[in-house]
């Protein structure tokens, strides 16, 4: 899993081999909004 803040930029091909590491043509984020993180690269979960 990659944190990113604000400040980080993050390429589009560092966005694609995430997807295909992980489910082909998804990758996973979460954003906190109050804090300004993100979430990438994180595994799929089920409740």
């Amino acid at each position: 899993m990659k944190i990113i803040n604000s400040n980080d930029e993050i390429s589009i091909d560092k966005l694609k081999d995430m997807a295909e590491r992980r489910f082909g043509d998804l990758v996973k984020a979460v954003v906190d909004t109050e804090k300004e993180i993100m979430a990438l690269d994180a595994e799929l979960h089920s409740d």
